[in-house]
């Protein structure tokens, strides 16, 4: 049994565990184990968001169970202390794990640089811990604010520096930009009392992105209010005041501190060689200097590439977990080839909160809309490699559907939720009118066997049933009659013009009935698309009892429909299954525009109101834990809530 162990969640840790799932999932002669000192995956890149209370903060984070649920891989959730190389051991304060190979993922922290008071004075944006502080300590500001009366202090207690002008700094000033007006309603504070100030040793913002896309950014931020200090080095933090280095002393009563990263100490106590800012030293296959069975990846391991560092980003630590997961696969098979790391980078995309985005990929450079829709899809594609449609249909949701005071690409636009409690009427009346439906339907004969089809779509060849003339008999009958009063209304016009046309014109006024008949059916019996669908889907059953069979199965579907809707029980199935039986009556010339709300209806409860006043209350809670343990389901990722794992300790 060869065991492979990976320490950490991150984007590396699960992207190296993807692969060795892959690889081995029919290989019962290898083990893997991921351990985490939490129980989910964190989104980083998307932590801005929750510190700016633009999502709800559980959208960062994805559980192990979520990811891993119904694969073959131990998820451990434990803090490790001490790893000892010679015995091949990981060590927490209560259990061993030994290990054949380890892949290195424990991610990075934020650095001072060794400037004074930083980390005891400022607020870091590096976990998910991180950003609730930054949410809760923000609004406690304002809140504080609002109940104290000295300007003075007042001004500080609202004074909110960014330190650093890097993709964190900037994602985290769009967030405050949107957030700051918002809570100053909410206290009752002037929107002129605070201020957001960024402040950068750089000369510029953003020196990973071309200088046009990077302008437009500042010049977006600028015209929001954002106060910038470029060349600005800061050389002291105390409690509540910010020095630098040009001699400028800015009081603050928020500092959230971006200026960079390092890696984790912990490598460095463990005895890992440290090659720069904490950092692990690695060759171009990612195995660790002086290790042959310890590999480092994600913002753990130093190489350079080109004579730089590969960057501590999204995609450079899913392409380090690449090569360290596809070297362990060809030793475990003995295979001798080696997988060297090659950097293929595609770009960068910065959100200056939920309504603007730059962007730099593949060479072209976004701004505006179509920056933040390209982020979007990237998120979306990242979340459907990590766990299918159940990842990245939620992220739509929390980010289109339901986001907060029109935050999002699309403004309020389409977000907002409507109160299950208003559709109940609208649930229970759509229920009576589809029971009515097989019940009259019942009444005119479709369920009488010996009869035979009573369903008119089932005439478009002139079949003669038991009896009865086809319809195109009755179609040429209904014709027939149609011509000859045509022909005498006809008559009586003509007649009636002459003796006197300005009588004619008024009676016809008179006698000319509804606009819009809504009587009538949406398409005509016989239009080119009803009489395609007739002969495509109709025309090929071949005996009676097919078409009672298939009578019968009308009937009984709308008689579900109605029972279902007026019970709430299945909801969303059943608002599915009847627009669908909507549009096949539209399609058979048998839908009256009357009836085309049925179709509105039941969109509008595809969003469900079961739940309330109804079965489904009890019904769905039940019915998802049993399908969250199916094979199916763990499997495809369609699943609800959170799934059941057995393979996570």
């Amino acid at each position: 049994m060869k065991r492979i162990v990976i320490l950490g969640g991150g984007y590396a840790g699960v992207h190296a565990a993807k692969i060795l799932l892959k690889a081995f999932k029919k290989d019962g002669d290898v083990s893997l184990t991921l351990i985490d000192k939490n129980f989910y995956h964190t989104l980083m890149t998307e932590l801005h968001e929750v510190a700016g209370d633009r999502v709800d903060e559980r959208c960062v984070k994805i559980s192990f169970n979520r990811i891993f649920s119904g694969k073959k891989i131990d998820i451990i959730h434990d803090e490790i202390v001490r790893v000892d190389r010679k015995k091949k051991e990981l060590h927490s304060h209560s259990e061993t794990y030994s290990y054949d190979y380890l892949i290195m993922g424990i991610g990075a922290e934020p650095t001072d640089f060794g400037i004074p008071g930083v980390l005891d004075n400022s607020l870091t944006l590096w976990s998910y811990s991180d950003a609730i502080r930054i949410k809760r300590h923000v609004k406690k500001m304002f809140y504080e604010a609002s109940t104290t009366h000295d300007r003075e202090k007042r001004k500080k207690m609202l004074t909110f520096i960014v330190a650093g002008a890097g993709f964190t700094g900037i994602e985290m000033i769009g967030e405050l930009i949107e957030w700051l007006p918002l809570l100053a309603d909410e206290f009752g504070i002037s929107k002129d009392e605070y201020s957001l100030i960024n402040v950068e040793a750089l000369g510029h913002i953003l020196n990973m992105i071309p200088e046009k896309p990077r302008a437009k950014a500042m010049k977006y931020m600028e015209k929001r209010g954002v106060q910038f200090r470029l060349h600005s080095f800061i050389s002291q933090v105390d409690e509540d005041v910010l020095h630098l280095k040009d001699g400028e002393n800015i009081e603050f009563g928020t500092l959230i501190w971006t200026c960079g990263v390092r890696g984790s100490k912990q490598a460095i106590q463990w005895g890992f060689p440290e090659a720069h800012v904490q950092r692990i030293t690695v060759d171009e296959t990612m195995l660790v200097s002086g290790s042959d069975n310890v590999y480092a990846v994600g913002d753990i391991h130093w190489l350079l590439e080109d004579e730089r560092p590969v960057p501590q980003i999204v995609e450079a630590a899913e392409q380090t977990a690449a090569v360290a997961a596809k070297n362990i696969i060809n030793r475990i098979k003995g295979e001798d080839k080696k997988v060297s790391f090659k950097s293929n980078f595609h770009g960068f995309m910065v959100s200056i909160g939920g309504r603007y985005a730059v962007s730099y990929t593949a060479g072209f450079a976004l701004s505006g809309i179509p920056a933040m829709a390209m982020k979007h899809l990237v998120n979306c594609y990242y979340l459907n490699g990590l766990n299918g449609f159940n990842g990245w249909s939620k992220y739509i949701i929390h980010e289109i559907f339901r986001i907060k005071n029109g935050r999002s690409l699309l403004g309020g636009f389409i977000s907002g939720n409507i109160q299950g409690l208003w559709a109940v009427p609208l649930r229970m009346w759509l229920g009576v009118m589809w029971l009515f439906e097989a019940i009259n339907k019942i009444g005119e004969g479709w369920l009488n066997v010996a009869k035979g089809t009573s369903s008119s779509w089932m005439f478009s060849q002139g079949v003669i049933q038991n009896g009865m003339p086809g319809y195109g008999q009755q179609v040429a009958e209904a014709v027939s009659a149609a011509s000859e009063e045509v022909v005498e209304q006809a008559a009586d016009v003509v007649s009636a013009a002459s003796e006197e046309v300005v009588g004619a014109a008024a009676e016809a006024v008179r006698n000319w009935g509804p606009v819009w008949d809504l009587t009538k059916p949406v398409l005509s019996w016989d239009s080119g698309l009803v009489t395609w669908f007739r002969h495509t889907f109709m025309d090929g059953i071949a005996s009676h009892i097919y078409y009672n069979v298939f009578q019968a199965m009308v009937v009984t579907v709308e008689g579900l429909i109605g029972l279902a809707l007026l019970g709430g029980l299945f909801t969303f199935p059943a608002a599915g299954v009847s627009i669908i039986m909507c549009f096949v009556f539209i399609l058979s010339g048998l839908f009256s525009w009357s009836q085309v709300w049925f179709i509105f209806a039941g969109f509008l409860l595809l969003g469900g109101s079961g739940r309330t006043l109804g079965l489904d209350y009890w019904v769905q809670p039940w019915l998802k834990r049993w399908w969250n343990g199916t094979k199916l389901a763990k499997k495809t990722y369609l699943y609800f809530g959170e799934p059941r794992f057995k393979g996570r300790k």
